[in-house]
C-alpha cells in the first residue's frame, strides 16, 4: 500500500468521567481519571498504523518527558516519527477530556508544541515521504497547512478534517482550494456553510448545497453514520454500525484514519466510507481515544 502522511497534533490527554457534562457556571465532580496519548493527528496516525498501512507522522512535541514518551509510543505502533520536531522550551500539547455516562465528551486543548510547527519542516518531510495521501486537521496553524497544500505534488490526495473549527470559514478559503476530500462533522459543516447545525439527514444534505466548497465531502454524523457527496454528485447516506458506545472520544479520528487507508488502498469512496464507519463504531467500545484502537485489529483480521 502507498504511504500515508499524517500532519497534525500530538497531545497528552487527561480524561475524567462525570455523570453529566457541565453547563456554563456548573461544577461537577469527576470519577475515574486517566492519562493517555491523544491529539487528533496522533489518534488518526495510530488508526492508520493499526489498520496495517505505511504511515509517517509530521508534527511537533516539546522537549519534555511527555514528548519523549509519545515518540516511543508511536514507534511501538509502527509510525515513522522522523518528521516529528522536538521543540525546546515548549511543553507537549495537552487536552482535558470530560466523558459522561452516555459516552458523550467535552474537550479543551492546550496546543503547546503543536503551535510551534513550521512550514518548511512540514513541507520537507512530506515531500521526502512521497505519500499517496496526506491527512491533516486544524490543531496545527492554518498557515502551515496552506503552505503544505500549495507544495503537494500532483496526484497526492489531500484529506482535511476541519477540526476543531476555530477560524472564520473565510480564513480557510485558500486552504480549501487544494483539499480533495473534506471530512467535517455536522457542527463543522454548519460552520463552513454559515448555517445552523444540521440535525437531520435532510438538513445535512441541504447544508451541503449551501457549502461553497465544491469538492468531495464526507460528513461524519456519529450515531447517524455519514453522508458522502462526491464532487459533482448527489449526497449518499450510509448508516452507522449498531453498537452500544462506552466512549465516543476519538471516534471521528478513527473514521478519518480508516478513510485515508481506504483511499490509499484504492477503494471506491463509498466503500472506503462504509469501512470507516465500521472502524469508528468499534472504536467506541472502549474508553479513551488511542486505547480504543484495540478492537480495530478485528477489522484487519476479518478482511473487511
Amino acid at each position: 500500500m502507498s504511504r500515508i502522511s499524517v500532519v497534525g497534533s500530538l497531545n497528552v490527554d487527561l480524561g475524567y468521567r462525570v455523570r453529566a457534562l457541565p453547563v456554563p457556571g456548573e461544577t461537577v465532580l469527576a470519577g475515574d481519571r486517566s492519562r493517555a496519548f491523544g491529539g487528533k493527528g496522533g489518534n488518526q496516525a495510530i488508526t492508520v498504523a493499526v489498520l496495517g498501512a505505511d504511515v509517517g507522522f509530521v508534527g511537533a512535541v516539546g522537549a519534555d518527558d511527555a514528548g519523549e514518551s509519545y515518540l516511543s509510543h508511536l514507534r511501538r505502533h509502527g509510525v515513522d516519527v522522523s518528521g516529528v520536531a522536538v521543540v525546546p522550551d515548549v511543553d507537549t500539547g495537552t487536552a482535558i477530556i470530560l466523558v459522561d455516562d452516555s459516552g458523550e465528551n467535552l474537550i479543551v486543548v492546550d496546543p503547546g508544541a503543536n503551535s510551534a510547527l513550521e512550514p518548511g519542516w512540514v513541507e520537507g518531510h512530506v515531500r521526502a515521504a512521497e505519500p499517496a495521501v496526506v491527512l491533516a486537521q486544524l490543531e496545527v496553524p492554518v498557515p502551515v497547512l496552506e503552505s503544505l497544500a500549495a507544495s503537494l505534488a500532483a496526484g497526492v490526495t489531500f484529506v482535511l478534517n476541519p477540526a476543531p473549527m476555530q477560524a472564520d470559514p473565510d480564513d480557510l478559503t485558500k486552504l480549501l482550494q487544494r483539499v480533495d476530500v473534506l471530512v467535517p462533522n455536522r457542527k463543522e459543516l454548519g460552520q463552513l456553510a454559515r448555517t445552523a447545525e444540521p440535525e437531520t439527514i435532510a438538513e445535512v444534505q441541504a447544508c451541503l448545497g449551501a457549502l461553497s466548497f465544491d469538492g468531495t465531502v464526507v460528513v461524519t454524523l456519529g450515531a447517524d453514520g455519514a453522508v458522502v457527496r462526491e464532487a459533482g454528485g448527489e449526497p449518499t447516506h450510509h448508516p452507522a454500525l449498531a453498537v452500544d458506545p462506552v466512549d465516543t472520544t476519538g471516534a471521528g479520528d478513527a473514521f478519518c484514519g480508516a478513510l485515508a487507508v481506504g483511499i490509499a488502498e484504492g477503494r471506491e469512496l463509498n466503500d472506503a466510507v462504509r469501512r470507516a464507519i465500521e472502524v469508528a463504531g468499534r472504536s467506541t467500545l472502549h474508553r479513551g481515544a488511542q486505547p480504543s484502537q484495540a478492537p480495530l485489529a478485528d477489522v484487519v483480521a476479518d478482511g473487511s
